[in-house]
């Protein structure tokens, strides 16, 4: 049942839940979200309802959501408690992770520290592994559905448009689904996407984050589009120089339009990240709450991870040495041609 605020649209209540407040949308801006309060368990929880007068694929969607979040259950997704129908339109309701995207956070600080950046790249790229070996591809990794939690917590959000590998698509063949910012080149192409392609759109919004700059965002969708599909990224040690060079090389490589050259998977992805980042113990989360604290202070973050081998001070002179060195060479050819 659902019942109507007498002062405004919003309603009182769904379900067993007594809405609080509109959070904004879901299902790439075609759902409706709300924050809500379960007085049986005592917990905030989120509401997720279908619009009215909503299509079939929109519907298709959101069940195919609520079943892939409340079947594969994992820490770096949002847990599903209920799904049920409200007035004929289905509805779920979902953990409360109180947080901000990425896309938040790089709204305020345009640009995150190296190792927070890679501390999210490593919470999400665990998070599609384990959706990978259950067949599923994302499909719409980028920054606004990566959540990242007070606590420390990363979540990757919104399942909406996933399928699950073994399954036809709902979509039509050659039919463009995704956002086209954080786009594969062969879904931009409108074709068959693997697990390659979640970690492209990931190595995007990791460039993004350490950069802060999109590397192929242009005026119009379509000019961002023209870009991704024929430009390469510049050298993320030449837009931030002191990046390791092995971070960057492993960003350039997973963004590479043929997908071959890219990791072959999640685990490979992890893998070559550990390597190239050099991060010294397990404790990611306590660092990340300490990074969150600091954007609730307004504050600036200069806290590091230990490394293993080499320290970060000298890992970053030498990546910025070699990197100006680079640029010196450049110039001087340069000038001599």
């Amino acid at each position: 049942m659902i019942a109507t605020s007498p002062k405004s649209e919003l309603p009182a209540t769904l379900g067993p839940y007594h809405v609080l407040e509109p959070i904004g949308a879901g299902l790439g801006g075609m759902g409706e979200l709300f924050l809500c309060y379960d007085p049986s368990l005592d917990r905030k929880v989120v509401v997720k309802r279908v619009p009215s007068g909503c299509g079939e694929e929109l519907l298709n969607r959101f069940h195919r959501e609520a079943s892939l979040l409340s079947g594969v259950a994992h820490p770096g997704y949002a847990h599903v408690y209920r799904y049920w129908m409200v007035d004929g339109r289905p509805a779920m309701s979902m953990e409360f992770i109180d947080g901000l995207t990425l896309r938040e956070l790089l709204d305020r600080r345009r640009k995150l520290p190296l190792d927070v950046a890679l501390c999210v790249g490593w919470a999400v790229a665990e998070a599609l592994r384990h959706a990978h070996l259950h067949g599923i591809v994302h499909r719409d990794v980028k920054p606004a559905n990566i959540l990242i939690s007070h606590t420390g917590q990363v979540r990757l959000l919104d399942f909406g448009i996933a399928r699950f590998e073994s399954q036809a698509d709902l979509t039509m063949p050659g039919m463009v689904v995704g956002t086209t910012s954080y786009m594969s080149a062969e879904q931009a192409k409108g074709e068959p996407v693997d697990d390659r392609s979640d970690l492209y759109s990931l190595a995007l919004c990791l460039y993004e984050s350490i950069a802060g700059v999109h590397p192929f965002r242009k005026e119009t969708p379509e000019a961002t589009l023209t870009a991704l599909l024929t430009h390469k990224a510049r050298p993320l040690w030449l837009t931030v120089p002191g990046t390791p060079l092995a971070v960057g090389s492993l960003l350039s490589a997973t963004m590479s339009r043929v997908r071959e050259r890219r990791p072959r998977d999640a685990s490979a992805f992890l893998s070559r990240l550990d390597a190239a980042w050099g991060r010294a113990g397990r404790d990611r989360e306590a660092y990340m709450a300490a990074f969150m604290a600091s954007i609730r202070a307004g504050t600036p973050f200069e806290s590091i991870l230990p490394r293993r081998g080499m320290s970060a001070w000298l890992a970053g002179f030498l990546g910025f040495s070699v990197g100006a060195a680079l640029v010196g060479i450049l110039v001087a050819v340069r000038l001599l041609q």
